[in-house]
Protein backbone atom coordinates (compact mmCIF):
# COMPACT_ATOMS: atom_id res chain seq x y z
CA UNK A 1 0.00 0.00 0.00
CA UNK A 2 1.30 3.17 -1.03
CA UNK A 3 -0.17 6.53 0.51
CA UNK A 4 -0.04 8.71 -2.28
CA UNK A 5 2.10 8.85 -5.38
CA UNK A 6 3.31 12.87 -5.55
CA UNK A 7 6.67 12.49 -7.53
CA UNK A 8 9.04 10.37 -9.60
CA UNK A 9 11.07 8.29 -6.76
CA UNK A 10 7.36 7.15 -5.23
CA UNK A 11 5.60 6.27 -8.87
CA UNK A 12 9.35 4.46 -9.66
CA UNK A 13 8.91 2.53 -6.45
CA UNK A 14 5.41 1.28 -6.78
CA UNK A 15 6.06 0.08 -10.49
CA UNK A 16 8.91 -1.79 -9.37
CA UNK A 17 7.26 -3.45 -6.75
CA UNK A 18 4.01 -4.06 -9.20
CA UNK A 19 6.42 -5.70 -11.50
CA UNK A 20 8.12 -8.20 -8.72
CA UNK A 21 4.44 -9.80 -8.76
CA UNK A 22 3.01 -7.42 -5.72
CA UNK A 23 -0.23 -5.71 -6.11
CA UNK A 24 0.30 -1.83 -5.11
CA UNK A 25 -2.51 0.43 -4.40
CA UNK A 26 -1.95 3.75 -4.65
CA UNK A 27 -3.76 7.05 -4.79
CA UNK A 28 -3.13 10.19 -7.27
CA UNK A 29 -4.68 13.14 -7.52
CA UNK A 30 -6.43 13.30 -11.08
CA UNK A 31 -9.56 14.99 -12.63
CA UNK A 32 -10.42 11.39 -14.07
CA UNK A 33 -9.17 7.68 -13.97
CA UNK A 34 -7.75 8.37 -17.81
CA UNK A 35 -5.67 11.42 -16.01
CA UNK A 36 -4.10 8.49 -13.60
CA UNK A 37 -1.91 6.98 -16.81
CA UNK A 38 -0.77 10.70 -17.92
CA UNK A 39 0.18 11.59 -14.97
CA UNK A 40 1.94 8.03 -14.17
CA UNK A 41 3.67 8.83 -17.94
CA UNK A 42 4.64 12.16 -16.21
CA UNK A 43 6.51 10.82 -13.36
CA UNK A 44 8.91 8.82 -15.84
CA UNK A 45 7.12 5.29 -15.59
CA UNK A 46 7.50 3.80 -19.57
CA UNK A 47 4.25 2.50 -21.66
CA UNK A 48 5.54 -0.83 -21.70
CA UNK A 49 5.55 -1.02 -17.20
CA UNK A 50 2.34 1.17 -17.35
CA UNK A 51 1.02 -1.91 -20.15
CA UNK A 52 2.27 -4.75 -17.58
CA UNK A 53 1.54 -3.35 -14.52
CA UNK A 54 -1.91 -1.85 -14.06
CA UNK A 55 -4.69 -3.24 -13.98
CA UNK A 56 -7.84 -0.83 -13.43
CA UNK A 57 -7.73 2.49 -12.29
CA UNK A 58 -10.44 3.75 -10.31
CA UNK A 59 -11.72 7.50 -9.93
CA UNK A 60 -14.11 8.78 -7.22
CA UNK A 61 -16.32 11.35 -5.76
CA UNK A 62 -17.75 12.53 -2.87
CA UNK A 63 -21.55 14.01 -3.75
CA UNK A 64 -24.39 15.74 -1.35
CA UNK A 65 -27.33 13.69 -1.80
CA UNK A 66 -30.62 15.63 -1.89
CA UNK A 67 -33.07 14.45 0.87
CA UNK A 68 -35.85 12.38 0.08
CA UNK A 69 -37.97 14.12 1.96
CA UNK A 70 -37.89 18.00 1.10
CA UNK A 71 -35.58 17.66 -1.95
CA UNK A 72 -33.40 20.26 -0.86
CA UNK A 73 -30.46 20.46 1.92
CA UNK A 74 -31.85 18.45 4.99
CA UNK A 75 -32.88 20.86 7.39
CA UNK A 76 -33.93 20.22 11.80
CA UNK A 77 -36.50 18.07 10.48
CA UNK A 78 -34.31 15.85 8.51
CA UNK A 79 -32.08 15.35 11.60
CA UNK A 80 -31.89 11.65 11.36
CA UNK A 81 -30.32 11.77 7.60
CA UNK A 82 -27.48 13.82 9.08
CA UNK A 83 -26.81 17.49 7.85
CA UNK A 84 -24.82 15.95 4.59
CA UNK A 85 -25.98 12.86 3.06
CA UNK A 86 -22.84 11.92 1.10
CA UNK A 87 -22.35 9.43 -1.48
CA UNK A 88 -19.55 8.12 -3.64
CA UNK A 89 -19.78 8.06 -7.27
CA UNK A 90 -17.34 6.00 -9.14
CA UNK A 91 -15.67 5.56 -12.73
CA UNK A 92 -13.77 2.38 -13.08
CA UNK A 93 -11.18 2.13 -16.43
CA UNK A 94 -10.09 -1.63 -16.81
CA UNK A 95 -9.69 -4.09 -19.55
CA UNK A 96 -10.35 -3.47 -23.16
CA UNK A 97 -11.12 0.58 -22.08
CA UNK A 98 -7.58 0.88 -20.41
CA UNK A 99 -5.87 -0.92 -23.32
CA UNK A 100 -7.70 1.85 -25.33
CA UNK A 101 -6.05 4.78 -23.09
CA UNK A 102 -2.78 3.28 -23.34
CA UNK A 103 -3.06 3.09 -27.48
CA UNK A 104 -4.37 6.84 -26.66
CA UNK A 105 -1.11 7.93 -25.24
CA UNK A 106 0.97 6.68 -27.88
CA UNK A 107 -0.84 8.32 -30.39
CA UNK A 108 -3.39 6.62 -31.70
CA UNK A 109 -7.06 7.74 -31.90
CA UNK A 110 -9.19 5.54 -30.16
CA UNK A 111 -12.65 5.59 -29.30
CA UNK A 112 -13.56 5.11 -25.41
CA UNK A 113 -16.69 3.51 -24.06
CA UNK A 114 -17.08 3.37 -20.32
CA UNK A 115 -19.17 5.55 -17.36
CA UNK A 116 -16.87 8.24 -16.60
CA UNK A 117 -17.80 10.53 -13.61
CA UNK A 118 -19.55 13.22 -15.78
CA UNK A 119 -22.19 10.85 -16.80
CA UNK A 120 -22.65 9.08 -13.67
CA UNK A 121 -22.99 12.38 -12.04
CA UNK A 122 -25.67 13.67 -14.64
CA UNK A 123 -27.59 10.49 -14.54
CA UNK A 124 -27.59 10.90 -10.89
CA UNK A 125 -29.24 14.74 -11.21
CA UNK A 126 -31.57 13.08 -13.94
CA UNK A 127 -33.06 10.22 -10.95
CA UNK A 128 -33.14 13.17 -8.87
CA UNK A 129 -30.63 11.99 -6.34
CA UNK A 130 -27.90 14.51 -6.50
CA UNK A 131 -28.16 18.62 -6.87
CA UNK A 132 -27.28 19.92 -9.84
CA UNK A 133 -24.47 22.52 -8.36
CA UNK A 134 -22.38 18.75 -7.29
CA UNK A 135 -22.22 18.76 -11.03
CA UNK A 136 -20.99 22.06 -11.26
CA UNK A 137 -18.69 21.14 -8.66
CA UNK A 138 -16.68 18.33 -10.13
CA UNK A 139 -17.26 18.92 -13.95
CA UNK A 140 -17.17 22.61 -14.71
CA UNK A 141 -15.09 22.91 -12.22
CA UNK A 142 -12.35 25.70 -12.99
CA UNK A 143 -12.98 25.56 -16.89
CA UNK A 144 -14.59 28.59 -15.98
CA UNK A 145 -12.78 30.84 -14.44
Amino acid sequence: MVGEIRDEETAKIAIRASLTGHLVLSTLHTRDAKGAVHRLLEFGVTQQELEQTLIAISAQRLVELKCPYCQRECTTFCKKYRVHRLASVYELLYGRELSKVMEECKGTKVQLCYPTLKEVIKKGIALGFIHQREYERWVTDGKNK
